[in-house]
């Protein structure tokens, strides 16, 4: 390996991210009013099973607590999340995906498939880092 070979994959990895998320954010906001933060929050809640500490969500997606504290509170505003008081810990919290939640990120899983082969048939960086190959018709 090269002195410079994992910076320059990780330049070609972050490159790829950035190019996924800009066309995530553009589409995921025009079609259903979602940021890709909330779309890898209401991920992590519709694979738990049931409620899950808000304070997991953190760990468990790449956004900071007050980040996941704040699209949290909009997603409760907006009827797609639920919460409720943490039985275990009167500090915390667990929330849940509603199901207009859960209907709303079904719909944006379409979108994202959509948007990622869009993006990885363009761009031969982003093929190359999610190890995938294009087959033009």
């Amino acid at each position: 390996m090269t002195e410079t070979a994992l910076t320059d994959r990780w330049v070609a990895v972050t490159r790829a991210c950035a190019q996924i998320n800009q066309a995530a954010e553009r589409v995921l906001s025009e079609r259903h009013g979602l940021c890709a933060s909330a779309f890898e929050i209401m991920d992590v809640m519709a694979h738990a099973d049931g409620w899950i500490r808000a304070g997991e969500l953190s760990s468990r997606a790449s956004r900071s607590q007050p980040q996941v504290s704040r699209l949290l509170a909009q997603m409760v505003g907006a009827g797609y999340a639920e919460r409720k008081p943490c039985s275990s810990d009167r500090r915390g919290f667990d929330v849940r995906l509603t199901p207009s939640g859960r209907e709303l990120f079904s719909r944006s899983v379409d979108t994202m498939e959509t948007v990622l082969r869009e993006v990885a048939e363009n761009s031969a960086e982003v093929r190359d880092v999610m190890g995938l190959t294009v087959t033009r018709e």
